[in-house]
């Protein structure tokens, strides 16, 4: 018997190779249809997966921010398909994505595996995020966009530390840095 999901969603045309669509979701619903295939090598010493280990202070750190009530997640967990999937036109830009999860879920987390595990420990179960899908012909496709995905510089900490002065309701971790950084400002601009 064939279970399928049907999410109405948006495309954005982006490439001729691939389709890209994005969608809101509950984390229950995205773990329906997708997975996290951590790295690891099989018995012959090949490697399956990609996905980096959790990182369980920043899990933490993302949920207690998602517990308050004014928190938003405007980042995507973005997820890739290489089957399974089919997608019917409506109008104006909208599609139907309709996911085949008769077999398990057919789709791997390729970026945003932290904030899905976070999401997935809130109380709070109707919190939707965008769900950004890209359609791979295959696996060494969604290997590539993986690597491509995942491939971003990350803001210089000088950046960052300019910044934190000004902010408030941050983490821990970055509201001790923010007094440094007040010291550091009024040392060099006072």
């Amino acid at each position: 018997m064939t279970k399928t999901l049907r999410f109405r969603a948006i495309r954005a045309q982006q490439s001729d190779k691939h389709e890209v669509l994005s969608f809101a979701a509950k984390a229950a619903e995205i773990h329906t249809f997708a997975s996290i295939d951590r790295i690891s090598r099989d018995d012959q010493g090949g490697v399956t997966g990609f996905q980096r280990p959790q990182i369980t202070n920043h899990i933490h750190e993302i949920r207690d921010y998602l517990k308050h009530d004014d928190a938003v997640l405007p980042n995507p967990i973005v997820v890739a398909f290489t089957d399974h999937v089919t997608i019917n036109e409506k109008r104006g830009g909208i599609v139907e994505l309709c996911i085949d999860i008769s077999n398990g879920p057919p789709g791997l987390v390729v970026d945003g595996q932290q904030r899905l595990t976070a999401l997935s420990e809130l109380s709070k179960r109707d919190f939707q995020v965008f769900v950004s899908v890209l359609l791979c012909r295959d696996e060494d496709e969604l290997r590539k966009q993986f690597i491509l995905i995942n491939n971003t510089r990350p803001l210089p900490k000088s950046l960052i530390y300019e910044l934190l002065p000004g902010v408030k309701g941050l983490p821990e971790r970055m509201t001790s840095r923010s007094t440094a950084a007040k010291l550091v400002e009024a040392l060099n601009y006072d």
